[in-house]
């Protein structure tokens, strides 16, 4: 399902929209357009009340449904049935749309072409930094402008969007790989297929970049100012500098560690025509060191 919500969620222009065109492909007006949802979380339509909602008309020809997901929608599938009609006198068309409620703690992925490994790094990165819930985890933020706000709960937005953080581990993975002996693990999934048990390492890499990117935000945002006697100082880069110090370190501590078990073999090159018994001993070995007859104790 590629089209999910969130309890709370106020959908709007972008999410369930359809679009309606006269016979030579121009945006035209439906003569009669409404809407009704329908819950599928049981595998069988229940309509939603009301039936028959009115969309929102955007622009000529466009059409979109306006409402808030309950805060206790159930947890699934759902479908908006749409019913229109070109002229009073047409036979009604009808279209079907699908979309799925999901709970406040599912992470929805949203970069095109993510790989399952991906999707389990971005994960795991978000519970590192405690982003993977922000409406339970943000309590004095002010909620994002994107989700829902109304008089029964707020709903907070992520800090770091996915493409960001899948960005973090990718430069995690460049790091891991430079560091000597170099390695070279050209993919996230290839890292994983190959080192699993340095996943840890990778999320704590990717967690600095996270830590440090954050901190350049609130360096443009800090402010202070004094008024009638009262100070007010906002603050914050530092903090989040101090806690990326720390992840720097506890990463310096893994990767050491992590590639200490890296086995490096170094060999020598020999003549590839060995004559006699001189050619075992290797290229370095001149006559004044080492003879055949000193060798063999003669």
């Amino acid at each position: 399902m590629s089209v999910t919500f969130r309890r709370g969620q106020e959908i709007g222009r972008t999410d369930l929209s359809i679009f309606t065109k006269s016979r030579d492909g121009r945006p035209k007006n439906a003569a009669e357009i409404f809407y009704s949802i329908y819950d599928f979380t049981t595998n069988c339509e229940v309509l939603l009340p009301p039936a028959n909602r009115v969309p929102i008309n955007a622009a000529t020809g466009e059409y979109y449904a306006n409402f808030i997901v309950p805060i206790d929608a159930n947890i699934g599938e759902y479908r908006v049935r749409w019913y229109m009609r070109e002229y009073l006198n047409s036979p009604q068309a009808q279209v079907v749309q699908k979309f799925a409620i999901v709970n406040d703690t599912t992470q929805v992925i949203t970069v095109p072409g993510i790989t399952p490994v991906e999707f389990d790094l971005v994960r795991g990165l978000r519970i590192m930094l405690r982003d993977n819930n922000p409406a339970r985890n943000y309590h004095f933020a002010p909620p994002a402008g994107e989700e829902a706000v109304n008089q029964f709960t707020r709903v907070f937005g992520y800090i770091w969007e996915d493409y960001e953080l899948l960005e973090f581990l990718r430069i995690s993975n460049d790091s891991i790989s430079m560091y000597p002996p170099q390695t070279f693990y050209e993919t996230l999934d290839q890292l994983m297929q190959q080192h699993r048990n340095w996943r840890t390492l990778l999320l704590t890499g990717a967690m600095v970049h996270a830590i440090n990117a954050i901190a350049l935000n609130w360096v443009l945002e800090e402010f202070g100012y004094s008024i009638g006697g009262v100070s007010l100082d906002l603050e914050k880069s530092s903090k989040y500098q101090s806690m990326a110090n720390d992840s720097q370190n506890r990463f310096q501590e893994f990767i050491v560690q992590a590639k200490d078990t890296v086995k490096v073999i170094r060999g020598l090159k020999q003549s590839r025509y060995g004559v006699g018994i001189r050619s075992s001993f290797g290229p370095s070995v001149g006559r004044g060191a080492l003879t055949p007859r000193r060798f063999l104790g003669i």
